[in-house]
């Protein structure tokens, strides 16, 4: 495993399968909860192909913290695929990550059916105060 808790090679689709079943989980969570940061595993689609992706999934107010942005930045979905390995970031206008929503992520993932890699923003965030 990874200093994050993920696995560096990727697990073909066969074998995430057999460790969600043998763990009777829908994902894999790396990371406590409630949090501004979490690292999960699920499996999905990407170019009609089943994927185990490696998530990260934040809150845009944890992302602006480490990184650049404008005063309003947007929500957004970064893929990446190195090595038959994919990686997915999204950040949400949230105020913390719960089961919940990590829930409504993998659903909103799995059901976008042109996910494309690259980064992609979407809705100018709201003001959280």
């Amino acid at each position: 495993m990874s200093e994050s808790g993920i696995e560096k090679d990727p697990l073909s689709i066969d074998e995430f399968r057999k460790v969600l079943s043998k763990q009777n989980k829908l994902y894999l969570l790396f990371t406590g909860l409630p949090a501004n940061k979490v690292l999960v595993q699920f499996e999905g689609r990407f170019e009609n192909k089943s994927v185990v992706w490696k998530a990260c999934i934040r809150t845009v107010e944890d992302y602006s913290r480490n990184h650049p942005v404008s005063d309003d930045p947007s929500q957004f979905i970064d893929i990446k695929i190195e090595n038959n390995i994919f990686n997915l970031e999204v950040a949400l206008n949230i105020y913390q990550i719960d089961q919940a929503v990590i829930e409504r992520t993998i659903i909103m993932i799995r059901k976008y059916k042109k996910l494309k890699a690259g980064r992609h923003e979407y809705c100018v965030r709201s003001k959280i105060k």
